[in-house]
């Protein structure tokens, strides 16, 4: 049987531990995803595909940022299943190091000039590796918190996890951006953008720090001594829980999608289209995400209280309504309103959604499964994964028209609000006395499918 739902961790100093580990964590995946935002953005197109014109080239480098959201979904498989076999310490290890060790390599690539088509090719595979590692570090970081946590305070402290998105932003666009910004154009493309990708051993030497000096989550634990452990834990997720794998599909393509969607108008729609700055760009991302951080946590403390899906909804039909006025923020090229489009998408509706996330998706799911049951969403990456090239074709095929960007973001917001809309609430269900696939206590599983 799992562990009763009200477990306390064994003292305070462990439960901020967990919560840091897997927020270093996610601050990893996100430091690499946005590095390859910026570079892709700003650089790579020069570095790896000098041959192709400034546009193709910004797609062609976009599309390595897409092969890692590619990959996602099939790392979301492997490790979701380590997870659920061997423990989810174990495999935040192994994901970590992976991730790190790739992102480190990039920092140490080559570029077409010395090796030619070798370049994009390496450079592809790297990003295919962290795509793996990626899709086994978010479920299982989350699962890490989410299983020390007692029910009733799950919603605050996962959302402090997420944490780590903002971190992640931060530390990659302000150090890009410093280095972009004291050195010579020349330098910079010589070799200062290096430094950022090559900074990131620091973050993984931290992330495992803190990973090995925390235990194993207490339901793993009871379950793999009570020799309980699925033994093909995604397959019985696909048989048992297909509802609650498409609810966190739709919900996760919704949150996800909007969020990239924002980043590539700002820095794609608005710094080759528009004209605005670079570092006003990234300055406007980074107060943004800065907001987020605190409202985040605010409204996953608020899925406490009311529920999981009330606040998902609310920030999916926030995002849903700010889309067409946000573009147009944009279009207007005025620092502030540039500043209060990003503030307002991350800072409200795409904080809200992320705020419920991590402790929705997590009721949705038996223990055994819950590492593949959480890695499942990850299947939403295989279509975020064509936004930056849909929005740099957007762009070209509209001559520059913000309106069919701004559909985009509504429609992707609905589909987050649909898919939640059609889920059962989480939150406090009701126990019942035999645990199983169809129903099961709060902590042991979600709402039968």
């Amino acid at each position: 049987m799992a562990v009763p739902a009200e477990i306390e961790p064994s003292d305070g100093r462990s439960l901020r531990r967990v919560v840091v580990s897997s927020s270093v964590g996610t601050a990893m995946e996100w430091y690499d995803y946005f590095l390859y935002v910026a570079g892709g953005t700003l650089l790579f197109d020069k570095l790896f595909f000098p041959q192709l014109s400034p546009a193709v080239g910004t797609i062609a480098a976009l599309g390595t940022l897409a092969v890692g959201s590619l990959s996602k979904p099939l790392g979301g498989l492997i490790f979701g299943h380590l997870g659920d076999r061997l423990g989810r310490k174990t495999t935040l290890v192994l994901t970590l190091v992976l991730m790190g060790a790739a992102t480190t390599l990039v920092g140490l690539l080559p570029t077409a000039a010395t090796i030619g088509i070798w370049a994009p090719v390496l450079l592809i595979v790297l990003r295919f590796v962290q795509g793996l590692a990626a899709g086994g570090e978010w479920g299982g970081s989350v699962l890490l918190v989410a299983e020390h946590t007692p029910a009733h305070r799950r919603g605050f402290y996962t959302s402090m996890t997420q944490s780590g998105i903002a971190l992640g932003f931060l530390a990659a666009t302000g150090i890009f951006a410093l280095f972009s910004g004291v050195l010579t154009q020349q330098q910079f493309e010589s070799w200062g953008w290096r430094v950022p990708f090559l900074l990131s051993v620091f973050l993984v030497a931290l992330g495992l720090y803190m990973r090995l000096r925390i235990g194993e989550s207490p339901e793993f634990a009871a379950l793999r001594e009570e020799g309980k452990a699925a033994r093909a834990p995604i397959a019985e997720v696909l048989r048992d829980h297909r509802k609650s794998s498409l609810v966190t599909i739709g919900a996760r393509l919704g949150e996800s999608g909007f969020s990239s969607l924002v980043q590539l108008a700002v820095l794609v729609y608005g710094v080759d289209v528009l004209g605005i700055s670079p570092t006003v760009a990234l300055l406007a991302l980074m107060t943004g995400f800065g907001v987020e951080m605190v409202t985040m946590v605010a409204f996953g403390r608020l899925s406490d209280r009311v529920g999981r899906r009330p606040v998902y909804m609310a920030g999916a039909v926030a995002a849903a309504l700010m889309a067409f006025p946000l573009v147009w923020m944009l279009g207007t090229e005025n620092t502030l309103f540039v500043f209060l489009a990003v503030v307002l998408a991350f800072g409200v509706g795409h904080a809200g959604m992320i705020g419920a996330v991590p402790s929705f998706f997590t009721e949705l799911f038996p223990a055994n499964l819950r590492y593949s049951g959480m890695s499942v969403n990850l299947i939403s990456g295989g279509i975020t994964a064509v936004f930056p090239l849909a929005v740099s074709s957007l762009i070209l095929l509209a001559g520059g028209s913000l309106w069919p960007l701004a559909g985009l973001l509504a429609v992707i917001a609905l589909v987050g609000l649909l898919s939640t809309y059609w889920a059962d609430e989480t939150h406090h269900p009701a126990p019942t006395a035999v645990p199983g696939p169809e129903r099961a206590p709060a902590v042991a599983a979600g709402p039968a499918d």
